[in-house]
């Protein structure tokens, strides 16, 4: 494996978020620019599978490549190959994790191929998000990295989180709406929403800014991200030119359900920390979108009466 070098004209740039928080939209806008380059995978997984907070993606990658190799045929001629151009996708994928602790050379040489000297080289990994500070300090270190964080209100972000997750398992379109309030009945009795590390935004913000300079990380609100001005905010960041994008053509939009006031007032409690720490932490940068139960004026006008 040869020792590959990040570009030294070039900056590196780390998305991370939560599911449901825009990542996508964000992968499909960024990808229309000249200047940003990505690999042909969009989620790489590369730092969290290498930190053992990924063993999941690993595996079901090594799986996908042996289903793929028992589908080969002892015959010459076309019908593998569609097959081997699946298997060499995954095997080249798989390879960006063979080299040795704190080496990422072959992340590296599987990130910048076909790399054209853009300026920006970017990885967009939402689970990049439940690193620490010392994954965050070796990523850093990788092109003077950059990092965009996109934060969604946490109730309309779990919902929709929960909806996917509802939706994707198929139920009949009658029990949608049920199946989507016992998951999240479940997840307020077991006390789960706490626990969920990519919901987590003041552990993901602390371990960041204790390993990465605050001029190098540029913080989004997912409600506020699909405006001219907050895109235009981030091509300044990235040092690129400005992006012409569709606010209204929104990637993944999730199923309709509506939110009952008992699963609301549930998430509500789970999740009144983060609501005051973002509060504290971003003041007025907060969208007016965010859960009213939390904004500041409110609770003063609240406890004044």
């Amino acid at each position: 494996m040869p020792n590959t070098a990040f570009p030294s004209t070039a900056t590196m740039v780390f998305c991370i978020g939560a599911q449901k928080a825009g990542t996508t939209w964000l992968y499909d806008a960024l990808r229309r620019s000249e200047q940003v380059h990505f690999s042909r995978n969009k989620e790489l997984h590369y730092f969290d599978v290498i930190a053992g907070k990924a063993q999941q993606v690993f595996d079901m990658r090594v799986q996908a490549t042996e289903i793929l190799a028992k589908r080969l045929i002892p015959q010459l001629g076309k019908r593998n190959r569609a097959h081997l151009r699946q298997l060499r996708d995954l095997t080249d994928l798989l390879e960006i994790y063979t080299c040795e602790p704190g080496d990422h050379s072959a992340y590296l040489q599987y990130l910048l191929e076909h790399y054209k000297n853009q300026p920006v080289v970017c990885d967009i990994t939402p689970a990049y998000a439940i690193l620490d500070g010392e994954m965050f300090t070796q990523m850093g270190q990788i092109g003077s990295a950059k990092f965009i964080f996109i934060l969604r209100d946490p109730i309309d972000r779990m919902w929709s989180q929960i909806r996917m997750a509802v939706k994707t398992a198929s139920p009949s379109p009658t029990s949608f709406q049920g199946a989507c309030i016992a998951r999240a009945q479940q997840l307020i009795e077991t006390g789960r929403l706490a626990t969920i590390e990519r919901a987590d935004y003041r552990r993901t913000i602390t371990e960041l800014e204790a390993a990465i300079p605050p001029a190098r990380i540029k913080y989004l609100f997912y409600e506020d991200m699909f405006n001219p001005g907050s895109m235009n905010s981030l091509c300044n960041f990235l040092q690129i030119e400005p992006i012409a994008t569709d606010p209204e053509n929104h990637s993944n939009p999730g199923a309709v359900a509506a939110m009952p006031a008992d699963i609301r007032a549930g998430f509500c409690d789970a999740f009144s920390a983060q609501y005051a720490f973002i509060h504290d932490r971003f003041g007025g940068m907060v969208p007016d979108k965010w859960a009213p139960e939390f904004q500041p004026d409110l609770t003063l006008n609240r406890s004044a009466g």
